[in-house]
């Protein structure tokens, strides 16, 4: 192919023009903004199709590393001094690397699914230094070069701003980056005035510097040669680097002059070769040579653009005018936010008490119960139940990650954290507040809680009850309600983790070792607690025969520990705590006998927070936090490291914590015992404290706002199923449940962090296993994130909404085989097939897979290992669930057992009290 040789470009013009700077200024006006790292029309995609090809996956991988090197030599040379491959005889392959400042950091690379449209995804760790990027596992392999090219020039864009804001640059800290992109087609904007290139453009930049090598690398042949040339040129039109406009037309004069804008803004971050070819094909299409040309039409044929994830109303965060709220406001306007928050609830409240008291019927809703994060895909029509907890009781800074490391978050339309904070500095919790409390309003709200109800005159209620005190109220369900009411609630100490986690599950196992028609179940049925159940028991004479039974022994076991738990919460009230009670401020230092000691029982995440409001609570609290292991992720995360450097002695802190791991640190039933002077000591191991936290862990029961449903359905012979929702890019939005009885069926639709824990006597063992595989696969731990947190929260919630929008949402009985690593992918059979539709009652394949065998014991399949997404967030709300001797979930519908509680009759007519319904 003939193509023309370059011009010499002098100074900053452009060929063709005088290089004169655009009059007035930038022209305000539209923007089209690109998703992603997607160039729609051109070779440079994430892939078509649902799934890869049959090893796709490791191709991109290798094609991986084989390029990184390359890629860093060739185009990061400056930046980046040095890179070597390691790890991979250890089973984690890793790049270690070095920058110019000698400072290493580290870089993962995997090939998983990723959205329509993105061909890349970096998460950028300023605080571990620590990276990972994410490759589409649909793209074509030889683009892999030029994808890791972008991701390289947005990781050091990132590092080096957020080393600027260390430092203390006017022209950063204190500064949100720009984030309206330059590189994109058309007029300029005002909010481009300052010419700023964003992290995005500077990927871009990488991907300019690349093509320009690979269309004069000689050792390539003519056929790539040009394939470079076309893609350059294809990028150059997309980033905005030539006019759309054609000659003579009004907006020529306009996108000429943007154009060079951009242009002259790129300019210093292009390699010379780069800014030859680049000047010389960033010409109107008039002037391009015949081929060029005629390449350049073929690309604007095939484009298709798109509108970014969470297009829609105006983010949260910015005051009327339209303008952000400023750093030193954000206090004021989360306090007036939660003041508006506030007033919607009891306007919604009065509403549906006036159409109940005109009508004679309770109102009908489509019905979101919980909010959190998820609150950035609620349907602005259904009305939004959510008891405002979590971020509005924790006494913390803020959540666990730094603003970098939450900064795709914004693409979802929640908020923009560096608005609020520098790029290493973690999101405050007044963001947060004022994310979720703007969010809210955006249809009507009630805060406080639901429980849905069926009634015998076949409809779904929900019984709300406001968290303002007032008289409950119930709405008719339309449509399938959504649940996203965070993760469940923790463990007890001591009991048996594996087949028997809580209370409800040993109760279910002790009956279900005893005869049907013994008298023993109908006292079960009214024993409220642990020590009670033993005492039952004891005193029916069976304790010691259960005792013996080996099928009975976890369930045993959990009772003790359990027994133990409230004989110690009881004997030594307010110092006893689960470490959600710490997150949620229901603790007392300012006693003069508050306790001084204290010890947390578990290493996660959540016990990390804990110990860190304790002692921001209590200037004189010490604190051990002890275990077998830290997670991995916590090195990655901005509150733990420097918590460490605050605390602890050996990092430089003041010694009021002491982190004591040992692998032989494994925590039994809370132990308790009387001190010299009287007052209550816990001891584990050789640490002895005043006051006792447990973060360890937990439980997978059903969302207490669906525990009424599950148990009514089952005590009416009924059974219920799940399934896991995907969407058609295989990105996990949840999951649903089924609940048939008396021929119905009822579907429910959970997401956010409540979807990371499937519940125990709904879904098999190695369902949540796999579960949690693909959930450290999609957000690795290098990201500083894990899958229920804040960010990939919001994410998931946005997403679920596009698929019900586009009636896309695909429900599995398993985790898309694509999840599995590719080695352990290998040769597989998936297990099923998705049914793709709406997801609605109607949509076919709800069914669980076949179950794992029954176990004595619980009578329903065992949980799964330590449950990954213990600890990375707090719940809004939940309980224990359990359905005492019923059916395996996909078994055969089964007769209910004793002690079950009838169906609701129907809820209180409006104007009659609006109590709780009869049990």
């Amino acid at each position: 192919m003939e193509q023309e040789p370059y011009d010499s470009r002098a100074g900053n013009a452009r060929p063709g023009t005088d290089g004169a700077a655009p009059h007035g200024g930038p022209v305000p006006g539209e923007i089209t903004v690109i998703t992603a790292t997607d160039v729609a029309g051109s070779r440079f995609t994430g892939g078509t199709g649902t799934a890869p090809e049959p090893g796709r996956q490791a191709a991109v991988v290798a094609q991986a590393q084989a390029v990184l090197p390359m890629v860093v030599q060739s185009l990061y040379a400056e930046q980046l001094r040095s890179v070597e491959l390691r790890g991979a005889d250890t089973g984690d392959p890793h790049f270690v690397l070095a920058d110019r400042r000698g400072k290493e950091l580290t870089l993962r690379v995997d090939a998983v699914p990723l959205p329509t449209g993105t061909v890349a995804r970096m998460h950028v760790n300023t605080t571990s230094d620590h990276h990972f990027v994410q490759l589409s596992d649909r793209m074509d392999p030889q683009q892999v070069g030029r994808a890791l090219s972008h991701e390289l020039g947005e990781m050091l864009a990132v590092r080096e701003r957020a080393v600027q804001a260390a430092a203390g640059d006017p022209s950063v800290a204190g500064v949100a980056p720009p984030r309206e992109a330059l590189l994109t087609r058309g007029r300029l904007t005002a909010a481009e005035e300052g010419f700023r290139l964003t992290e995005e453009d500077l990927g871009r930049v990488g991907e300019l510097n690349h093509l320009a090598a690979r269309m004069t690398d000689a050792t390539l042949d003519t056929a790539q040669r040009a394939e470079a040339r076309e893609e350059l040129s294809a990028l150059i039109d997309h980033t905005g680097l030539r006019p759309q406009a054609p000659a003579g037309s009004e907006r020529f004069d306009r996108e000429l002059q943007a154009a060079d804008l951009r242009l002259n803004s790129i300019e210093p971050h292009l390699t010379p070769r780069a800014w030859q070819a680049v000047s010389h094909l960033a010409v109107p299409a008039e002037q391009l040579s015949g081929q060029d040309a005629a390449d350049l039409q073929a690309f604007r044929a095939r484009a298709a653009y798109t509108l970014p994830l969470g297009n829609g109303p105006p983010m949260p965060g910015m005051r009327p005018d339209g303008t952000p709220v400023p750093r030193e406001e954000l206090a004021a306007a989360a306090a007036e936010a939660a003041d508006r928050r506030t007033r919607a609830s009891a306007a919604t409240l009065d509403q549906l008490r006036a159409e109940a008291a005109a009508t004679g019927e309770w109102p009908t809703r489509r019905v979101m119960i919980g909010g959190g994060a998820s609150l950035v895909g609620r349907d602005p029509d259904a009305l939004l139940v959510d008891a405002r907890g979590r971020w509005h009781l924790d006494p913390g800074q803020g959540i666990v990650q730094s603003a970098d490391q939450v900064r795709d978050m914004r693409a979802t339309g929640l908020g923009d954290a560096h608005q609020f904070v520098d790029p290493t500095g973690r999101v405050p919790r007044d963001a947060v507040r004022l994310w979720e409390d703007e969010l809210a309003v955006r249809g009507p709200v009630v805060d406080g809680t639901a429980r849905l109800l069926p009634a015998q005159d076949g409809r779904l209620y929900a019984h709300i009850r406001p968290g303002d005190g007032s008289p409950d109220v119930y709405v008719q369900v339309e449509g399938v309600p959504t649940v996203a009411t965070g993760l469940p609630p923790e463990m007890v100490p001591g009991v048996d983790r594996r087949d028997v986690v809580n209370l409800p599950e040993a109760i279910g196992a002790v009956r279900g070792q005893l005869p049907a028609d013994s008298p023993v179940h109908e006292r079960l049925a009214g024993a409220p607690d642990a020590r009670r159940t033993l005492q039952v028991l004891r005193e029916e004479g069976v304790l010691d025969t259960l005792r013996a039974h080996d099928g009975a022994r976890p369930a045993l076991r959990t009772l003790d520990a359990t027994a133990q738990w409230e004989q110690a919460r009881a004997t030594a009230p307010g110092r006893v705590f689960l470490g959600d009670e710490i997150a949620e401020n229901r603790f007392d230092v300012s006693a003069a006998d508050a306790p001084r000691t204290w010890l947390v029982a578990g290493a996660g995440g959540t016990g990390v927070a804990d110990a860190e409001i304790i002692l921001e609570a209590d200037p004189q609290a010490r604190v051990t936090i002890y275990g077998p292991n830290l997670p991995p992720a916590l090195e990655n995360q901005v509150q733990f490291t420097a918590m460490r450097e605050r605390f602890v002695a050996e990092y430089g802190g003041d010694g009021r914590l002491t982190i004591d791991i040992h692998p032989d640190n494994r925590v039994g039933a809370v132990q308790m015992h009387t001190g010299p002077d009287g007052k209550p000591r816990f001891r584990e191991g050789h640490v002895e404290a005043e006051a006792y936290v447990a973060s360890l862990g937990r439980t997978a029961p059903v969302p207490e706002a669906l525990r009424d449903l599950g148990e009514q359905t089952r005590a009416a012979g009924g059974q219920v199923r799940g399934d896991l929702m995907f969407d058609h890019d295989r990105q996990y939005l949840g999951y649903g449940m089924t609940f048939e009885s008396g021929g119905q069926q009822r579907r429910v639709e959970v997401t956010g962090a409540a979807s990371q824990a499937l519940p125990r006597d709904v879904f098999p063992r190695d369902t949540q296993a796999a579960l949690g595989a693909m959930a450290a696969r999609q957000v690795p731990a290098q990201s500083g994130n894990a899958a229920p947190g804040f960010a990939p929260t919001a994410q998931q919630s946005v997403r679920l909404a596009q698929a019900r929008e586009q009636g896309t949402v695909e429900r599995h009985a398993a985790v898309p085989e694509s999840w599995q690593r590719p080695a352990a992918a290998a040769g597989t059979t998936p297990a099923s097939g998705p049914s793709t539709g709406r997801s609605s009652p109607a949509a076919a394949s709800t069914g669980t897979p076949s179950a794992a065998p029954a176990d004595p014991v619980a009578g329903a399949p065992a949980a799964g290992p330590a449950n990954p997404v213990a600890g990375a967030a707090r719940r809004q709300s939940g309980q224990g669930s359990a359905a005492p001797g019923g059916p395996v979930p996909g078994s055969a519908p089964g007769p209910a057992s004793p002690g079950q509680p009838p169906r609701v009759q129907r809820p209180p007519q409006p104007g009659g009290g609006g109590g709780a319904p009869g049990r």
